[in-house]
């Protein structure tokens, strides 16, 4: 190992979700930015074990790495840290890490800004709340294009083992500054071949149109109806009914608001018994359950028609953390949530009893500037 002054880290108590730091001393503040990951990027394990199994567990990722973050601070470049924390769920399981980092930035010439993102929220990578935090603080304008980003969660699907994510990759992208694997930057190997992997909002077409096929009347005829959703929670079903059926008198009936099944078979029947058209906005993956509501239908003869919104769990996924963290408006979903969803799910037919099925396009509904933030990597 070599020789390094022993610095010790002030940590900086900003944020709640967030693990900042800096090794001590006078730095002043530069312009070019050379960030990196922690695990797999900076450092592996002595082990050779997935994860740590101690403070003391860990190595560069290459002999010659402390030598090259010096020549980059040599040329100009502030050093950052940005790192996804999974596990620190305690205060000795911190204390543990925080000796860990303390370790290994002691190891190092260089002053080091560092901050690891603990909690599912907008620090947490591809996300950039840890890098606008940072700038907000920095005290000195960035160049975007002279900064760059290192990190091996990248979508390699490289053999024997593939990247477990392209979470750098795309956290480097949402920022705007050049990206690279380890072995690129370290060892000048070439670009690598990669997968984005996931909901690439960017992709998906802006000229959907609603319906397929074309777009039905609400209700379809002077008789009352009962509509049923189907599709992934963050699918976009509430939003739909919301804006397309509600405003047209439709009773809405939904669980996270009724709280209960029951509750809700109760308050369907009641609508079909007043003659009112009703919704049921339940994400409704299995024959069984929407059974329950078309028998009901069939007994008050009214007609059952089936809003299907589709399979995307990757798109439900990437709206799910949209909703939660930029707007704010809505808890994240476990994704415990679509695994149980993904295994009941049973494709809607007629069989069953609708009178026709809808399949709903995903439509981003919303001003330009959330549209920007809609179309980031969030996952």
């Amino acid at each position: 190992m070599r020789s390094a002054s022993n610095k010790s880290v002030k940590w900086i108590n900003a944020l709640d979700t967030v693990l900042i730091g800096k090794t001590k001393g006078n730095e002043s503040k530069r312009n070019k930015i050379a960030a990196f990951d922690l695990d797999g990027t900076l450092i592996l394990t002595k082990s050779g074990r997935t994860f740590a199994k101690d403070e003391h567990d860990w190595r560069w990722w290459h002999p010659n790495l402390p030598k090259r973050i010096e020549e980059l601070h040599a040329e100009g470049y502030e050093i950052v840290v940005f790192s996804n924390q999974n596990g620190l769920n305690s205060e000795k399981k911190i204390q543990s890490f925080k000796i860990k980092i303390g370790n290994i930035l002691n190891q190092l010439t260089t002053p080091v800004f560092f901050m690891a993102a603990v909690a599912k929220d907008k620090y947490r990578k591809p996300m950039t709340g840890m890098w606008d935090w940072f700038v907000e603080h920095h005290g000195e304008s960035i160049q975007k294009d002279t900064s760059f980003y290192v990190g091996d969660a990248a979508g390699r699907e490289r053999k024997p083992k593939k990247d477990h994510s392209c979470g750098d990759r795309k956290f480097a992208y949402n920022i705007g500054i050049p990206f690279h694997t380890p072995e690129e930057f370290f060892l000048n190997e070439p670009k690598a071949a990669f997968k984005w992997w996931g909901f690439n909002a960017k992709e998906h077409p802006t000229n959907l149109p609603a319906f397929s096929p074309p777009s039905p009347s609400f209700p379809a005829s002077d008789k009352n109806e009962l509509i049923l959703c189907i599709g992934y929670p963050a699918s976009g079903k509430t939003s739909f009914v919301k804006k397309h059926l509600v405003p047209k008198g439709y009773i809405y009936v939904n669980q996270d608001e009724l709280k209960t099944r029951d509750k809700c078979i109760k308050a369907c029947q009641e609508a079909l018994k007043n003659q009112q058209s009703v919704v049921i906005d339940n994400t409704n993956p299995e024959i069984a359950t929407r059974q329950l509501y078309i028998n009901l239908a069939q007994k008050a003869n009214v007609p059952v028609r089936c809003l299907y919104f589709g399979q995307n769990e990757d798109l439900a996924q990437h709206n799910n953390y949209y909703r939660a963290i930029h707007k704010s408006n809505r808890d994240l979903i476990s994704s415990i949530v679509f695994r149980t969803f993904k295994s009941k799910f049973q494709e809607p037919t007629l069989k069953e009893g609708f009178s026709e099925i809808k399949h709903v396009n995903f439509v981003f509904d919303g001003d330009k500037s959330d549209y920007e933030e809609w179309k980031k990597w969030w996952i």
